[in-house]
């Protein structure tokens, strides 16, 4: 996903918000035709307030992971 020279070299410049940012930003040009608006809502109580499609769509998690 990232090679350690790119994570390191925003880090120094930006901190970990860049890294995130960045991490999230490939994830989301990669799945981006899988989601849609609704799935990055929070789930409502009683689960953990974590993006739905966590929960509702398991292969984009897989992907994800991989």
């Amino acid at each position: 996903m990232m090679d350690p020279e790119t994570g390191l070299f925003i880090g120094i410049i930006s901190g970990l918000g860049g890294v995130v940012t960045y991490v999230a930003y490939n994830i989301a040009n990669k799945l981006g035709p899988q989601l849609e608006l609704k799935d990055l809502l929070p789930m409502p109580p009683p689960y953990p307030p974590l993006p739905r499609f966590l929960y509702t769509k398991p292969d984009v998690l897989t992907k994800i992971r991989g």
